[in-house]
């Protein structure tokens, strides 16, 4: 099923939100402008962030983030190309659901990664990661924002509720410094990367018990500097890593934060 929507939806979309009608399955797609590498070791690389909108079934809707990674002139051997779906709260900023860390693990043009889904209602975006290897590592870069996509259901979210996410959105993005907690580790949305440079030391978070607070950029990316860790890290489909929700301080657990593997390769164009 997730290959028949990927490449209908490859095909079918041509605006930043589109409609695609796919028995029995329909759904929606805002998709962020590709994001282009620089060469790396020979390859260059393109990657989106995206949300999709599901009805998989009759009076439910679902919402995930999806990433596109594609190698541009060659395919990629095993281990180079990595990526990690990323579905945020536009109220808050908050991340909801992420994917762990996938590589491809066999030579490939192109792959697919995927969030868990949602259905809570809400207006969400995706900002996705990518690595790629390099002769002495990995390069990792942030994707571009995906454009708000409103998930309601049976239940009306008007313009005012759009327009102040939005306005919430935009403040994260220009903030320029993260706040600080008493033991010295920054915390704050990952939104604010862009401006700031960095993750922040504690990422806003919403746990699988619906709790408000944070996970560690270490627990969500956990660093790898060769091919061999990188397709250790990563997972197979349907894998599922747990790691603690905390409060601020960063000490005490709250909570806790799922990660899931859901990805395909595409092996030939």
């Amino acid at each position: 099923m997730l290959s028949n929507l990927k490449r209908t939806g490859k095909v079918l979309i041509v605006s930043v939100m589109a409609m695609v009608m796919v028995a029995p399955v329909a759904f929606a797609i805002t998709r962020s402008d590709p994001f282009d590498t620089p060469s790396i070791k020979g390859h260059k690389y393109t990657f989106t962030s995206e949300v999709w909108d599901r009805y998989p079934t009759k009076g439910t809707t679902t919402v995930e983030a999806v990433g596109d990674f594609s190698t541009v002139n060659a395919p990629t051997p095993a281990g180079y190309m990595g990526g990690q779906a990323r579905l945020y709260n536009s109220n808050n900023g908050a991340l909801v659901h992420s994917s762990t860390w996938k590589y491809n693990d066999s030579d490939a043009w192109n792959m697919w990664v995927y969030s868990p889904r949602t259905t809570t209602n809400g207006y969400y975006y995706a900002q996705n990661k990518g690595q790629f290897y390099n002769i002495d590592g990995y390069v990792e870069y942030t994707g571009n924002k995906s454009p708000i996509l409103q998930l309601s259901g049976n239940q009306s979210l008007n313009s005012k509720n759009l327009t102040e996410a939005s306005e919430i959105m935009e403040k994260l993005s220009l903030k320029k410094e993260y706040d600080v907690n008493n033991n010295g580790e920054t915390y704050g949305s990952a939104l604010s990367e862009k401006t700031i440079g960095m993750e922040p030391d504690l990422i806003s978070a919403i746990g699988t018990n619906g709790v408000n607070g944070y996970i560690k950029s270490e627990d969500l990316s956990p660093k790898v500097s060769s091919i061999e860790e990188a397709l250790e890290l990563s997972g197979g489909n349907g894998e599922v890593k747990i790691i603690p929700l905390y409060a601020v301080d960063g000490t005490n657990v709250i909570g806790e934060f799922k990660l899931v593997t859901n990805y395909e390769l595409v092996e030939n164009q």
